[in-house]
């Protein structure tokens, strides 16, 4: 979104048959003969979605022992060559770990469908034979792919968690919690990593206000990004824009302490970090060309106030650049449509609703409540004139 002259608004936000005539046949007649479930008197449909859910937590958390102790690296290493394999005990020699949990483990991911269980009769260590596809590798173990798509199953132990230590209390005060959990932080980050290198400089950045934003960052100009976390966005922005001046706001202790350290291995002489609670940005009156959000808004007790601060800051003609949670307008289009929306809302109690209704008077967004209409109604409401969606993920 932009000041008094042009603003920009983004939503951003992952069997075989025997032959076709039998395939053909058995439609037909589940077509004529087979009736829908009926939840009112069919206990299957309750029993598969409890087993479904404990079965989808349990293998979320070998996905991250997998991810946290590197392991998919390493197998994405010795099963980079066509045809390639590994046992327990190959892994075990390579990695330092206890072979008799990668045993275990190893036939979990074959189970799961990660791994490949290599055809065979034995049944020991040295027969079990696993190789770990090479697509599946890419997105499992290859930060530097555009298919990468492991980084949030990091977060997935604190929210399992929060709904033991937290919701419960929340569901009867109706008081949430803020981020506190150094895992949240970083792997939200690492999420947004991959998000920031392939959609936002590339694609948003370059056609943000006729290009005219970009031209000033590379020229040299003030931008600042409200909620920046441990430093992404920052960093990424001041590598690529090395004559600007970019300043990251943030409120989270975690993530500052986390982003300071980023900050030094990074060695960038124009990037700085903020405490938002100390200097908030609604300090610095008409300072920045350039100001940018990325998935904020719908966490804040106070989005408002957010919008009324980037209004202040901005240089008239400045653009603020807006990303958030690509939801569908209404929970009924949500719940029908939104293929995701179960996880969504999910994580929606857990961490983002549950951060925005952390204060008394919290707004209670929630992860899909920052919609287009909203977002047009509240930016407009804080005195953006012109509101204008450039980019829409449809995954």
């Amino acid at each position: 979104m932009t000041g008094s002259k042009t603003s920009s608004n983004i939503a951003i936000i992952g069997s075989a048959c025997c032959g076709a005539l039998l395939c053909l046949l058995v439609q037909h007649l589940a077509k004529r003969n087979v009736k829908p479930k009926d939840p009112e008197v069919d206990y299957s449909i309750a029993h598969d979605t409890v087993w479904a859910s404990i079965g989808g937590a349990l293998k979320s958390s070998h996905l991250y022992i997998g991810d946290r102790l590197g392991i998919y690296t390493l197998l994405r290493e010795m099963c980079a060559e066509p045809g390639s394999s590994v046992t327990a005990i190959e892994l075990a020699d390579r990695s330092g770990y206890h072979r008799r949990w990668l045993r275990e483990w190893l036939a979990q991911q074959a189970a799961m469908g990660i791994m490949i269980l290599l055809p065979g009769t034995g049944n020991d260590d040295e027969d079990l034979h696993y190789r770990l596809p090479r697509a599946t590798a890419e997105v499992l173990a290859n930060p530097d792919s555009p298919e990468y798509d492991i980084s949030m199953i990091s977060v997935i132990p604190s929210l399992v968690n929060r709904a033991k230590t937290m919701l419960p209390d929340a569901f009867v005060t109706g008081k949430g919690r803020p981020y506190d959990e150094p895992e949240v932080a970083q792997g939200i980050d690492r999420h947004h990593s991959i998000e920031i290198r392939d959609i936002f400089l590339p694609i948003i950045l370059k056609t943000a206000n006729n290009g005219l934003a970009e031209q000033a960052m590379i020229k040299g100009c003030r931008v600042a990004d409200l909620g920046c976390g441990a430093g992404n966005l920052v960093f990424a922005m001041a590598k690529a824009y090395p004559n600007s001046r970019i300043d990251g706001y943030e409120i989270s202790q975690q993530a500052l302490s986390i982003g300071a350290t980023n900050l030094v291995k990074a060695k960038l002489r124009n990037a700085f970090l903020i405490d938002a609670n100390e200097d908030p940005l609604g300090k610095h009156v008409h300072e920045y060309d350039v100001i940018t959000t990325f998935d904020v808004l719908h966490d804040s007790p106070d989005p408002a106030n957010l919008i009324r601060q980037v209004k202040q800051a901005l240089k008239p003609g400045g653009v603020w650049l807006l990303a958030d949670i690509a939801g569908k307008p209404t929970i009924r289009e949500n719940v029908s449509s939104n293929v995701a929306a179960g996880t969504q809302f999910a994580f929606s109690t857990c961490l983002c609703m549950a951060c925005s209704l952390s204060t008394d008077d919290g707004a209670g967004l929630g992860t899909l409540g920052f919609t287009v209409p909203v977002a047009e109604k509240m930016l407009r409401e804080g005195g953006f004139k012109s509101v204008k969606v450039l980019y829409e993920s449809k995954k």
